[in-house]
Formats: structure tokens, sequence, C-alpha cells
């Protein structure tokens, strides 16, 4: 009898299309007789959500000209919606006023709605959508992105209807060869024509067909680095399947997640976390394998200010597609989706706290739960740990190299150390249990040095393969040079692979399962003392193992594994679009999870299935972005490097 008591706010109203009026005919309905009210409700029942997390029959509602309304109950820790379908009379505006909340509320009280639903109502705020007309309003930001990409098209597309002119005024069919002839004619610095060869080579720049030739160029430069690409690759899928699991989870039904709280599906959504750590270990690798380099760490010796140029160089990397993909979240989907359901979109899309905090990276400072962009932390942390390796980076290019190594390690200790206080401060144990603990997204997850250490063995070990590579190892202590030494013989190399492939799986198999009995334990079977230390040490322990695991390849001990597998073309060619692919993928799954008209169940094969999409869309619009903005900026970031790095003599004649 509650439910249909629940549905009695609902179906409401029969007069006209005003407020007051519809208040007064919601009162007057709930002062007939429940046999009266059930007429009146049976209609509607049919076609509406039988209970919280179900949006009836959307579709068949308009069809039989009544109002379909959705509504979400926002409890501050977890939100419940719902759908239903009405007399055309009152509208979603009508039950958002003052006096229709007040009724409304009163009923969910009255009915044992409330206590059912464990809801305190004087903090739960009761919102109504109309699908038909939720979208927003066209402003001034969609109008500035949808131009924006509409130049970024244009630019692209110059080059190749330059070529289709040409070869249409020629009998010449062009080919690569073109392309050899064009690079080489535009390579000498001339004064005259200047203008005109710059304009040429900034629509080379933009030129979709150069850029997809650069991205479909898979060449493996550096065997020893081949695994990489594997590695990337997984960790992106790793990040995608997590964020759908999370989309799933906050919108299912909450009967049915908690079924799953304890089984695997759980279990492997906690686990995709560590996807985040070896972004960061990659990102610190490659900052080190790069910026130590001979010709490098001579430059910044000599010219220690240069440094700076590092900086520009890193922003222009990301800028362009960091906030073209923010006003595209912001200011395009929304119009991209419908349905009943589509309304949660908000939560991914809106931007309260202003884009402003994004692109300084200083959004993880503000504690004020206005998430722009949520997913951007990791490039904010990721920008804040760069600037702080190259403290060590510079006394490294001062010569003191063996200083700059036991910098790295005291900052890999340090930060640790900060893990663990923050863990003991704020009761953080092992993953999985800290999920409704309010201090841990700000005070650990997207806090920077808490997030550091992963990245701070990236750094050591990229400086000791760059030395390893240059043959630095002779005069001082490199484990890289020993660990080569160790594999010169057939027998040594198998048994040097089996030990790093045996451990490095061993510690990740640990990290993944290891802790799945405490978590289904209701008693703490692991001391509290020790799951502090565990989640303190957990992202660093993986990450060495990732380290154990890529060693082998790093030290040239080749296999089927870290040469073939692991470096398929598949995954090259991922990991060679993996950074906008990140910036694209939460909005495509929040178009797949968000236009369903039924609620996604939180079983497996759904789970797959979003997984499977969103990684198809992932890389079809990871690809796009890289086109139009990733690779064509970056060719402007790479001229304008060049140009900062000539010496006076050379920079005179090019001002003539």
């Amino acid at each position: 009898m509650y439910i249909l008591s629940f549905l009695i706010l609902e179906v409401l109203s029969f007069s006209q299309d005003n407020t007051s009026v519809c208040i007064q005919e919601m009162n007057n309905l709930l002062s007939l007789p429940i046999n009266q009210q059930l007429q009146l409700v049976l209609p509607y029942y049919s076609i509406s959500g039988n209970w919280v997390e179900k949006f009836g029959y959307y579709d068949r509602c308009l069809r039989e000209d009544k109002t379909y309304t959705s509504l979400q109950i926002d409890q501050i820790l977890y939100k419940l919606n719902y759908g239903f379908c009405h007399s055309n009379i009152c509208s979603a505006h009508d039950f958002n006023s003052q006096d229709a909340q007040i009724i409304i509320k009163n009923l969910l009280n009255v009915s044992g709605i409330a206590n059912l639903l464990q809801m305190n109502l004087e903090i739960t705020t009761l919102r109504f959508y109309n699908p038909l007309t939720y979208y927003p309003h066209l402003g001034l930001g969609t109008y500035v992105t949808s131009t924006i990409l509409i130049i970024l098209i244009i630019m692209a597309l110059i080059d190749p209807i330059m070529r289709l002119i040409k070869a249409c005024q020629s009998s010449h069919t062009p080919d690569d060869r073109d392309d050899i002839k064009d690079d080489q004619a535009s390579t000498p610095v001339t004064t005259k024509g200047e203008p005109q060869e710059n304009q040429n080579l900034i629509v080379k720049d933009f030129s979709i067909i150069s850029n997809y030739k650069k991205i479909m160029n898979l060449k493996t430069i550096d065997p020893n680095l081949a695994m990489f690409n594997g590695i990337r690759a997984i960790s992106f899928m790793m990040v995608v399947y997590g964020h759908v699991c999370e989309m799933t989870a906050t919108s299912t039904y909450i009967q049915e997640a908690m079924l799953q709280y304890k089984q695997w599906s759980i279990i492997i959504l906690y686990d995709m976390m560590y996807a985040v750590d070896i972004f960061f270990w990659i990102g610190g690798f490659f900052l080190g394998y790069v910026m130590c380099d001979d010709k490098k760490t001579q430059s910044l010796k000599k010219y220690p200010f240069s440094i700076v140029i590092s900086v520009v160089h890193r922003l222009m990397r990301i800028w362009p597609c960091y906030l073209l993909c923010i006003a595209i979240n912001s200011y395009i989907i929304p119009y991209l989706g419908s349905g009943p359901r589509w309304f949660l979109e908000e939560g991914a899309t809106q931007c309260p706290g202003g884009a402003w905090k994004n692109a300084l990276f200083i959004d993880n400072f503000y504690e004020d739960w206005q998430l722009c962009f949520g997913w951007g932390w990791y490039l904010t942390c990721d920008f804040q740990l760069f600037l702080t390796c190259l403290i060590p980076i510079m006394i490294y290019c001062l010569n003191y190299k063996t200083g700059s190594k036991i910098l790295i390690l005291l900052m890999i200790l340090g930060s640790l150390g900060w893990g663990y206080y923050l863990s003991i401060h704020y009761n953080f144990l092992i993953p999985g249990k800290n999920t409704y603990n309010p201090d841990y997204y700000y005070k650990y997850y997207v806090s920077t040095y808490a997030r550091a250490p992963p990245y701070f063995l990236g750094l050591l070990i990229g400086i000791l393969y760059r030395e390893l590579k240059q043959s630095k190892g002779s005069g001082s202590f490199n484990i890289l040079n020993q660990c080569k030494s160790l594999i010169q013989t057939s027998g040594s190399r198998i048994l040097f692979q089996i030990v790093c492939y045996g451990i490095g799986a061993g510690l990740v198999l640990f990290q993944f399962l290891g802790w799945k009995k405490e978590f289904n334990s209701v008693q703490l079977l692991w001391p509290q003392w020790f799951q502090h230390f565990y989640h303190a040490i957990c992202r660093f322990l993986f990450t060495f193992a990732i380290t154990l695991i890529t060693l082998p390849n790093l030290v040239g001990a080749y296999d089927i594994f870290n040469r073939k597998f692991m470096n398929n073309i598949l995954f090259k060619f991922m990991a060679k679009i993996s950074f906008s692919m990140y910036l694209v993928h939460l909005m495509t799954i929040v178009i797949i999870t968000e236009t369903f008209y039924e609620t996604p169940s939180f079983y497996q094969l759904d789970l797959v299935t979003g997984f499977v999409c969103a990684v198809f869309l992932s890389v079809i619009f990871g690809l796009m972005l890289s086109l139009l903005v990733e690779l064509p900026f970056g060719n402007l970031d790479t001229r304008l490097t060049k140009l900062l790095s000539v010496s006076p003599k050379k920079i005179e004649p090019l001002l003539s």
C-alpha cells in the first residue's frame, strides 16, 4: 500500500496549467477516500516506475498524450532516481514549487516511504525534470565552442582541399613522395616570401593527412621501451572499466548494488584505481628519460633558466586539448543525449567552480566539491609533480648526479611517510573501505604528494635507463647495468625473466585479490595499524611490481611477451592517442550510461558491454581530438621550441 501512496503524488492534477491550482488539486486528491484515489492513480500506474530507479515506459506515456517527469532525490551521500507518468496539466515546474515540495515531503513521511528509504527529509532535496524541456538554453559558451570546433575542422581540411585542387590542375597523381618534396622545400629559411611560407607551414601543421600519417607510423623506435605501449593501453582500459562500473553503480538499483558489494564486480572496480598510479609512474619515467639526455643536461647546465622552455612546452601540450574538452563537456555534451535519465549527466558536465582552477592546475587546492571536469584531477597532480621533479632534474644537470638520485629516494620515502600520516590521521583503511569516508577524496585521492611515490619511482627508473642507454653506468653504480650484466648467457637471461615476472605478477595479484577476505569481513581481520600502513604503500608496491615486470625489456632481455604481445599494433595505436582518449573517455561513458531509458543493471555482462562500447568510442573520438588539436598544436609547439632554442647568431637571419 505504501507504494501506491508514494505514486499518488506523481499522477495528480486535472486543472489549468497553473501552479497554485495544481497544488490545490493535489490537496483535494489526497483528501479523497482511498478507493477514489486508486481510480485516479491506476491509469498512470501501469506506465510509471513502480519503485526507485524505475522509470516506467517513457515513450508510451508520451504517445498516450500524457506528461512524463523524472525525479531525483538528493540525500547528499547518495541519490535516488525515479520516473513517472501523469496528466499533462501539471508540470515539473509545479512539482518544484515550494508548496508542492512541502506536500510531497509530508506524504513521504506519513506513508512510511521516508523511513523505508532512510531519508532525512530536512536535508533531502527533490528535483523534478521534464525530459522534453530539460536541455539548457543555448549560451555564449555553446556558440564559442561550436565556432572553435568548426575552425579546427576547416584548418584540418585546408591542406587536403589544396592537394585536391592541385591534383585537378595537374595530370600528376599525388603520392607520399610529394610530402617528402614539400618537407625538403620548406627546410631552408629564406626572407623572400616568408609570410607565405609561414602560412604554408601552419596549414601543414594542421593538415589532417600529415597528422594521420604521423599517428599511423607505428614503428618501434626503441625496442627496450616496446612494453610501454601495452602498459599505456591496458592502463587506459582499466580507467575506462573503472569509470563504467562507477557510473553504473551510482545510477543502478541500490538493492542490486548492495548485493554485488561483496562480490567480484566491486573488488575489480576498486582494483582499477591502480591505473592512474601506472600513469603517474609512466609520466615520471619519461620525464627522467627525456630531461636527462646528454644534450639537454649540457644545455640546462649552461643556461639554467631555459628550464622555463620545458614548462612552456608542457603547457602547450596540455592546454589546447584540455581546455577544449572542458568546453565540449560543459557546453556541447548536454545536447547530445535525451530520455528520462539524461538529467543524470549534470554530475559530469556541470562546472560550478569554474574552469579557471583546472586551467591553472590548482583545482585540488579547493575542497568545495564544486568539481569541473572531475577526471581532470589527474592532470593537476601530474603537472604539480612535474614542477616538483624539476628540482632533482636541475641538480642532475648541474652534474650532482648522485645527489640528485639520493634526493629522489628521500622524496619517495617522504611522500610515503606523508601518506602513512594521512592514513592514520583520517583512518584510511584498505581499498574499498574508504568509500564513505568524507575526507578521503580531497585529503588523499587527489592530494598531489600523497599520490607522488609512483611518480618519483618512475623518475628514478627513467634516469637510470637514460644512463644505461648512454653507457654512463661504468663510472658509478647503476642497478640497470648490473641487471644487464646478468643476462649475458641464455640460462641467466631466462632465470632473470622468471624472477622478475614471477615477483612482479605475484605482487600485482596480491594487490588485486589479497585484501578480498578483509573487505568481505565485518570485523577487522587485519589490525588497524596494518591497514593504515598497507593503504599508504599499496600504490607504490603496485608500480614497483610494474617496474619488475618491465625490467627485462629495459635491459634487453626480449621475449614474446614484451616484444610481441605488449607491443602489438592495437596497443601501439592506443598508446599514441592515450592522452586524447583519457580526456574524452568519460564523456562517452556519460552518453552510453545515461541515455538508456531503463536503469542499467550492475551485472558483469552489462558492465562489459558498456566497457567495450566506451573503449571503441574513446578510440574514435580520441583519434579525432588528436588529429584536430593535439598534433597540430604539438607541431606548433615544436616549431616554437626550436625557435627559442636557436643561438643568437642563428636568430639574426631569421629576424632580418
